[in-house]
């Protein structure tokens, strides 16, 4: 077994023997004196640019922010939690990963955490302001394997307009229309395509793991990753299905669902259980669902189940 996956069982073990032999009742206690702690030290920061440190997985701390919404999510715990648990259990030391639409780091930070000096991270944030959001989070874990790159994955090599959402919404900043809180203005970005960017910093598909979360923008940057997603070998997404993003953005989810179908993918149910790894069905309306694109998910099966280390 990998030693990170060790950690990850190990950690689950600790949970399920706090859970049989601490009664409800005062498990109960616990948790209401710990809420109304991190309640109250988030009411000092909330709609403010300051932030609080807290750790966010074994070994990530985050700077998160009082006037993000996300940041409040990521304060109070759980979030996207079979997600995070799919990556824990995927990845290897060793392999490299892209975080496309990393916003502050989330995904970008535990990923350098499992992929070690070994591996690679590659973030991609367009946003200025989240970007150095995102860079002050990867100095703040002291990560040499993280590379960020100021720039938004799409279908042609340009500039384009990011709109930008406030009311602490920033996380839902999109190159189409932000489904969530009201537009703010817009930022001039620069937009490359996974190809040309594959091809520049000569990126293999072996080992190569990819998060796409860029609300509703994802098609297109489907569209411009043909040449290297076309491969048998094409790396394992991850990627982010938003119905209401998707049509904002002038396409919809069974749209990107056949994209990736046409690319040679399958689709699955995310899950860091190999056993709970399901075929995900073409849909007429897509609930909001991060899914499982694979063109071998014999292997993804094999990595999270600890058998494999491709």
């Amino acid at each position: 077994m990998k030693p990170h996956n060790f950690s990850t069982t190990l950690r689950r073990l600790a949970i399920r023997t706090y859970e049989a032999c601490v009664p409800q009742r005062i498990r109960v206690g616990f948790h209401n004196r710990w809420f109304t702690r991190r309640s109250a030290r988030w009411e000092k920061i909330r709609n403010t640019p300051d932030s609080v440190v807290s750790s966010v997985a074994p070994g990530v701390r985050m700077n998160l922010y009082g006037d993000s919404r996300l940041c409040e999510m990521l304060y109070f715990g759980g979030f996207e939690a079979e997600t995070r648990g799919f990556f824990e259990g995927f990845l290897r030391p060793g392999d490299t990963f892209l975080d496309v639409g990393a916003n502050i780091g989330l995904y970008a930070l535990v990923a350098a955490h499992i992929v070690g000096p070994r591996g690679h991270v590659h973030a991609f944030e367009p946003c200025s302001k989240t970007f150095e959001r995102l860079m002050e989070n990867v100095k703040l874990n002291r990560l040499r394997n993280v590379t960020c790159h100021r720039v938004a994955l799409s279908h042609e090599n340009a500039q384009a307009q990011l709109t930008l959402a406030n009311g602490g919404f920033d996380a839902w900043n999109s190159l189409g229309t932000p489904y969530m809180g009201e537009t703010t203005g817009s930022e001039t970005v620069t937009t490359m395509t996974f190809d040309r960017f594959a091809r520049e910093h000569g990126l293999a598909s072996l080992n190569c793991a990819v998060k796409i979360d860029v609300e509703g923008w994802e098609n297109q940057v489907l569209l411009g990753a043909q040449e290297f997603l076309s491969r048998s070998d094409a790396p394992v997404l991850l990627v982010e299905f938003t119905e209401e993003a998707a049509k904002l953005a002038g396409t919809s989810c069974s749209t990107l669902y056949r994209t990736l179908e046409r690319l040679g993918y399958g689709l699955y149910t995310v899950s860091d259980r190999a056993e709970e790894v399901q075929p995900f069905p073409l849909c007429e309306n897509f609930p909001n669902v991060n899914l499982i694109a694979s063109k071998d998910i014999a292997a993804v099966r094999a990595r999270l189940s600890g058998k494999s280390a491709r």
